[in-house]
This record gives structure tokens, sequence and C-alpha cells, in this order.
């Protein structure tokens, strides 16, 4: 009688470490299987008016989580993806600086993928988008001064 409880014990353990194992991979699986997905970190360099990534790369169609964090102690930032290079960029540059507070976002967002709203020092937040068609795309600090200062990198969009 006592062998066949210790044998019940033990199967117990074993079908329970296999139900745990099966429920954790079926869980991480699950996010990788419904869709692939990308993070990427990004942060304002201190006082600097710069990223601390220049750029970064993307698989199209995927699904990208960016989160921006502000670490200067006194300027506002934020991160604005724009659909195409330098000449968009500078047309929503102006656009944005035309809108003024409290965001510098252009109300018409059509050449936008994504965008932050402009964080205080400190502030962080993550937007969500999916990579567009493969190909180059600028991200900027829509306050006043900052693209033109060189606050500015390149998301690239691979195959």
């Amino acid at each position: 009688m006592k062998m066949h409880k210790s044998l019940w014990v033990l199967m117990v353990a074993v079908v329970s470490a296999f139900a745990l194992a099966a429920c954790g991979g079926g869980g991480g699986g699950g996010g990788g299987g419904g869709g692939a997905s990308t993070t990427i970190e990004i942060a304002s360099d201190g006082e600097n008016l710069a990223y601390d990534k220049k750029e970064f790369t993307v698989p199209t169609g995927q699904t990208i989580t960016v989160t921006f964090k502000n670490t200067s102690t006194a300027q506002q930032h934020n991160i604005v993806i724009v659909k195409g290079g330098e000449d968009v960029a500078a047309k929503v540059d102006e656009e944005a600086i035309n809108a003024g507070p409290p965001d510098f976002l252009p109300a018409d967002r059509t050449n936008i993928i994504a965008a932050t709203k402009m964080l205080g020092p400190g502030g962080s937040e993550t937007i969500t988008f999916t990579a567009p068609a493969p190909g180059t795309y600028v991200f900027l600090c829509t306050y006043p001064a900052h693209y033109a200062g060189g606050m500015k990198g390149v998301m690239t969009v691979a195959p």
C-alpha cells in the first residue's frame, strides 16, 4: 500500500509539472504565433538635442511597440515617426510648430505613422503601430528647434 501511495504522489507531481509547463509554453507561444512583434526602447540623450538611438530596424508588417522616455531634467520632447524621409520630416516639423502647444503635432496626421504626446522631464509613453512597407522612415522631436538642432533618427523597415 505504501508503494502505491508513493507511486501515486510521483505520478501527480509529474502530471502537474507537465501541465504547468504546457500552460507556460502555450502563453508565450500564443503571443508569438498570433502575430510577430518587436519592441524598441528609445530615450532622449539627457540635455542634448538627440535620441540615444539614431537608428533601428524592424521587419515589415510586424506590430511595433516603441517606448520613449524623456531623460532630460529640463526640456520637453516627443518622438514622431513620419511616412518618409527628410522632406516629409521637415514638413511635419513645420506643421507641428504651427500647431503649437501642448503637443506640437499637426492636426492632419496623414504623414505620421505614430507619435507620442509632448513629454515633460522624466515622462514616458508607449506607442504601437504596424511596420509599413520596406523603406527608410525618419523619426524626430517636433518641439520647436529640436529637429533643426539634430533630434532625429531613422527607422529602417526591412522585407
